[in-house]
């Protein structure tokens, strides 16, 4: 039911009622008695929709293979000191593991197994989200002598587990395949403590209103760093959380090269003359603070123009201040930092809107369920329409059923864009995560083409 570190995929709870008839004749338990057992300890954790990573690079590929990770095979909700141990160790076991803690046994994994009488494998449950993720990691796969208390023992402990024991060394999931960086920073709030915060953190450093490590924490220097940036984008917030559009402003305004922004020259003032000043005219004029002609001469009229800009950003306080109408060191700082955030806010707007169509095409379009030949139903009659639309469904084969004139356009668009290498590949015909996650990219794709010629009411 969970994702391993070491990859190592778990029974599901179909396999209840052998797991409980194999434990009954069981060699293990004419051991009525607490006794000494070597152990090869590994660790699991639940997976959450809204990480930063996974091991098998993404939500839908971890849960198809390993489960939701919400309960063990017994039916017990995942909790510190769940142990998934080999199917001859009864449900309620107790064992204890010296300097790390007493769990129980309530799940199963089709590679925790005994291996031999001298040693068997058993899984500690390690957590939830990025931190379990973590922790099971940094666990890794331990030698342990350990203590077996089989149901019915007269010096049965009590459990002792706590998962504050173990580190989670978020560093780790660096290597791991991450999701979309916009939609984790839109997923951060003052209080985290995620590898989504050390992306926030880093594209706030590289945007200068961040200056420390990137820890994960997200506290009050994070808070204040998003504030800023807030404030010079014109988005609102006090910097205690971070939404879609704040997330796809600071992505795309971290990607604009300072070789891109517009070339102004400093020192510029009246009297200038040329394409110097063409260029600072047509600069505030998208920004909106002059309205005149591109003319090339720094006249009054544009000079008025600087100096209003100039106050409105706080720069000077009257035509008396050194600097006032003339564009300067940091008159000139400032209106690209301005034209940056105009060129963000443009792109960030585009940016979301797609982010909303892909919600409402993943949400109404694309099944939620792994298919394959013999299933029935909405979800498949949503791939068919999908492989109709690229040209692999005739209309009258949108029937719902998942037969072999789907299966056959189903395989052909996986050849096609090469989602199995071959006919022998693993998936073939099914539609599973990989297929799910590259039409859904095509569907997103039409849709948005969709929207951008009549708008949202097209979908």
């Amino acid at each position: 039911m969970f994702i391993q570190y070491w990859n190592l995929r778990l029974y599901p709870a179909t396999i209840l009622l052998t797991s409980l008839m194999g434990s009954i004749f069981s060699p293990v338990y004419a051991q009525e008695k607490p006794h000494k057992q070597e152990f090869v300890v590994t660790a699991y954790y639940s997976p959450k929709p809204d990480q930063c990573c996974y091991f098998r690079g993404n939500y839908e590929e971890e849960i198809m293979f390993n489960g939701k990770g919400t309960n063990g095979a017994d039916g017990t909700e995942v909790y510190p000191g769940m142990i998934a141990a080999p199917s001859t160790y009864q449900f309620g076991t107790v064992i204890e593991l010296p300097g790390l803690g007493i769990g129980t046994v309530h799940d199963r994994g089709s590679r925790i197994t005994e291996w031999g009488d001298d040693v068997h494998r058993i899984d500690l449950w390690m957590g939830e989200g990025e931190e379990g993720l973590a922790r099971a990691m940094t666990w890794g796969v331990r030698r342990v002598s350990g203590i077996v208390f089989p149901i019915g023992s007269e010096e049965m402990p009590a459990e002792k587990f706590s998962l504050d024991t173990f580190p989670a060394d978020k560093s780790g999931l660096v290597a791991l395949p991450k999701s979309d960086p916009v939609l984790l920073m839109a997923t951060t709030k003052f209080g985290d403590d995620t590898y989504a915060v050390r992306i926030l953190q880093s594209t706030l450093r590289s945007l200068g209103y961040f200056t420390g490590s990137s820890t994960g924490q997200y506290g009050s220097v994070t808070q204040s760093a998003v504030k800023l940036f807030l404030d010079d984008y014109k988005l609102p917030g006090d910097g205690s959380s971070v939404d879609r559009t704040a997330a796809a402003s600071l992505t795309i305004a971290s990607s604009i090269k300072s070789s891109n922004l517009p070339d102004i020259t400093v020192g510029l003032r009246q009297g200038a003359k040329g394409k110097d000043v063409a260029k600072a005219q047509r600069v505030l004029r998208y920004l909106g603070a002059y309205r005149g002609r591109t003319s090339g001469v720094y006249d009054s009229h544009f000079k008025d123009a600087v100096f209003a800009f100039q106050q409105s950003n706080s720069l000077v306080s009257g035509l008396g201040d050194a600097g006032a109408g003339v564009i300067g060191p940091r008159t000139t700082e400032t209106i690209l930092k301005a034209w940056k955030a105009k060129i963000a806010s443009k792109r960030a707007q585009a940016m979301v809107l797609k982010m909303e169509v892909a919600d409402v095409v993943r949400a109404s379009a694309l099944p939620a369920k792994v298919l394959a030949r013999g299933d029935r139903g909405k979800d498949v009659s949503k791939l068919q329409k999908l492989l109709n639309d690229m040209g692999y469904l005739r209309d009258e084969d949108v029937t719902g059923t998942f037969a072999q004139r789907t299966e056959a356009a189903l395989r052909q668009y996986q050849l096609d864009r090469k989602i199995v290498a071959s006919e022998e590949a693993r998936g073939f015909g099914v539609f599973g995560p990989s297929t799910k996650a590259l039409i859904a990219g095509e569907a997103v794709e039409v849709a948005w083409r969709q929207v951008r010629a009549g708008g949202m009411k097209n979908l």
